[in-house]
């Protein structure tokens, strides 16, 4: 790439934004860009200023207006506007950074510092994105999202302390494998219960602490054990991976969650009676989010039932 030496402000840098965005006929980056080329920064910037506010923008030529607006205002040394420009630009790719091509050591160096202040903040809403993803089932879109803050995570930039680091990976890497698991379910003929979730009655030694239900909707009464004349759901996918790296030291850690089977062997809901402890009751619960049943029945006709699942975790090895 061609570099080219700009002796206002330290020899601000030459970069070159391929992107074409057309906006009624003409590129909206090609003027301002001349201008920044020519460091006329404020003139550049009332143009980048009215594609925003004028344009529809793609969202790939709005990160590229983002990006030199940034490098607008670093060269303007307004460091909090700046900070918004970078903001917006983590905002649509939390992953981006300057590479040497593209801007003068003293404004990477800028940029740089900006980018580690943004970086938390980008990082929480790239995991709530990705786990409302996850709880809308649209798990594909949750496998992009929870890869990106695992990435995030490695990032040298990232100022998060040893410990919050560590616990976040670990939640992203277990919502990554059950979103995996979902987004690309086994085929019928291999679907069994799996051996980390054995659908029983919690054991009379540790007997979960059950509430009481809460009322069913009017016409969807609610069955469960006790219920005369009905036959309990069984499992058709109730699987739960729980990979070796978060598996518990020393001893198996065991969870019972309460679970509600709708008619269409759904799981309607899924509360924790028995805690395991963190991170793994998030899990269970997101997990059960995604279990298939076949219905229990009455009289041949589906209904809704309730029932407890335990869950025991190996230690590791």
């Amino acid at each position: 790439m061609t570099r080219a030496a700009i002796t206002l402000l330290a020899s601000l840098p030459l970069m070159v934004l391929t992107v074409a965005a057309p906006a009624r006929g003409q590129d909206v980056l090609a003027p301002p860009q001349k201008l920044y080329l020519e460091a006329q920064y404020e003139d550049a910037l009332k143009l980048l200023d009215q594609a925003k506010a004028g344009t529809n923008l793609a969202s790939e030529t709005a990160l590229r207006v983002e990006q030199l607006r940034a490098l607008c205002l670093l060269a303007l040394d307004r460091k909090a506007d700046a900070q918004q420009a970078i903001e917006a630009i983590l905002d649509l790719d939390p992953l981006y950074r300057l590479g040497e091509d593209d801007a003068a050591p003293k404004i990477r160096t800028a940029f740089r510092e900006v980018r580690r202040r943004a970086l938390p903040a980008a990082l929480e809403r790239v995991y709530s994105r990705a786990k409302q993803a996850y709880e809308r089932k649209s798990y594909t879109e949750a496998v992009a999202g929870f890869t990106r803050v695992r990435a995030l995570l490695d990032d040298a930039d990232l100022t998060l302390n040893a410990e919050a680091r560590a616990d976040m990976a670990l939640v992203a890497r277990g919502f990554l494998d059950l979103a995996e698991a979902a987004a690309a379910p086994p085929p019928p003929s291999a679907i069994q219960p799996p051996a980390l979730a054995v659908p029983t009655s919690a054991p009379s030694s540790t007997p979960p602490r059950v509430n009481q239900a809460a009322p069913s909707p009017p016409g969807r009464p609610l069955y469960d054990a006790a219920s005369a004349g009905v036959t309990p759901p069984s499992p058709v996918r109730t699987d739960i991976r729980i990979p070796d790296s978060m598996k518990p030291s020393g001893s198996p850690r065991e969870a019972v969650v309460e679970i509600v089977v709708g008619a269409n062997g759904s799981v309607e809901s899924a509360t924790i009676r028995q805690p395991a402890g963190s991170p793994y009751d998030a899990l269970v619960v997101q997990a059960a989010g995604i279990w298939r049943y076949r219905p229990a029945t009455r009289g041949g006709t589906p209904v809704r039932f309730r029932l407890l699942v335990r869950i025991v975790i190996p230690p590791r090895g």
